[in-house]
């Protein structure tokens, strides 16, 4: 529970430091990507954090390009 709790606060510094300089400088388009993509890998790394099992990404791979083979 400790490192799920570390993993989410780092994430916090890491937007506190990175954030501001993007609304200042009104890098809207930037700042929606890098949230999108904070929230996806704290997401995904606090979920390797507690044991979840995740799928392969390369099974879904598999899946999209099957029917050209």
């Amino acid at each position: 529970m400790s490192s799920l709790i570390g993993v989410i606060a780092l994430a916090a510094v890491v937007a506190l430091l990175d954030i501001p300089p993007l609304v200042r400088k009104s890098r809207k388009r930037e700042l929606f990507v890098y949230i999108v993509l904070l929230l996806t890998a704290t997401a995904l790394y606090s979920a390797l954090v507690m044991e979840v099992k995740l799928p392969n990404p390369y099974a879904i791979l598999e899946i999209v390009y099957k029917p050209f083979k």
